[in-house]
């Protein structure tokens, strides 16, 4: 897993990789356990990546499951595309989502994302803390469905726990993105093309001795 993902699992991901991790779900119970093994393991086999709040492109996150996304979705960011960290939501208010992706020289997300690293899409909840990360989560949504609002998707921890399907949700959430700017630079255009028309039918109204107005778009 550390290979696949470019970072060290978390305790709480063996909960979702089967039978052969029950002894690791075990020993992650206790995060002093954990911690000597991540320990032990980087001693063993140097050459893996080590736990780190940066990522191997020298971002920090907040925390080990929001590398785990990161290392992954940095490698498949397009060149249309930016991936900003902690992206605030709303003027005047805290409101951040974990990652945002972006058009070039946009702050506003096309598409966000939550990292879920306490809960796997099942939603059992086994602590306060965890029931407090989903009433927080559900308190986001609200803020996603309204109108005019970016994208959202959802990082649980069970998918982290399976590169092949975090590379999927990943690879499913950058395609959205895509589209959602492809929609917006089509509006635009057609929102020129309908101002261009009106401008034109209007001139053709005005009397012969009255010149319609030009307008001109200048390009920085």
């Amino acid at each position: 897993l550390t290979e696949r993902l470019g970072a060290p699992p978390v305790s709480n991901m063996m909960r979702y990789c089967g039978p052969e991790a029950r002894h690791l779900d075990q020993l992650g119970e206790s995060l002093g356990d954990w911690r000597r093994m991540l320990e032990a393991l980087a001693r063993h086999y140097p050459d893996l990546p080590r736990s780190s709040s940066q990522a191997s492109d020298g971002t920090t996150l907040d925390s080990a499951p929001e590398r785990i996304v990161w290392e992954t979705l940095v490698q498949m960011v397009p060149d249309e595309l930016e991936l900003y960290c902690h992206p605030w939501l709303e003027e005047g208010r805290y409101l951040r989502s974990d990652f945002g992706l972006c058009a070039p020289d946009e702050e506003t997300p096309l598409l966000c994302i939550e990292v879920m690293g306490m809960l796997g899409s099942d939603r059992i909840c086994r602590a306060d803390v965890e029931e407090a990360s989903l009433d927080r989560l559900a308190a986001k949504q609200d803020w996603f469905s309204q109108p005019g609002r970016p994208l959202l998707r959802v990082i649980w921890l069970d998918m982290m726990a399976h590169p092949d399907w975090l590379e999927a949700i990943c690879s499913e959430a950058i395609e959205a993105a895509v589209a959602q700017l492809a929609y917006g630079r089509e509006g635009r255009r057609t929102s020129g093309r309908r101002l261009s028309a009106r401008g034109a039918e209007q001139g053709r109204q005005l009397p012969l001795r009255v010149r319609p107005r030009e307008y001109r778009v200048r390009k920085n």
